[in-house]
């Protein structure tokens, strides 16, 4: 395990990742911080619905299987 050290760099505080673990300038991540302290990067991934046409991954066999569910009480009917 390595040390960095966080230094400011305009309003932000930047902490520089090495080389080794082949971080390439412009991925996007999503960060954040455990109560302990703890910051975890995970790595952005592309939505692979953005731009899905309706019905594109229908499933006859599995997705006829609630078009029978009758409503009874508090659930979402939309």
């Amino acid at each position: 395990m390595e040390t960095v050290k966080a230094r400011k760099q305009g309003n932000a505080v930047a902490i520089t990742i090495a080389k080794k673990f082949n971080v390439n300038p412009g991925e996007t991540y999503l960060i954040s911080k455990q109560e302990n302290g703890t910051i975890i990067l995970v790595p952005k991934v592309p939505d692979i619905f953005e731009n899905v046409e309706p019905n594109e991954y229908f499933d006859a066999d599995t997705d006829n299987l609630v078009r029978d569910v009758q409503l009874r009480g508090a659930e979402l009917s939309d």
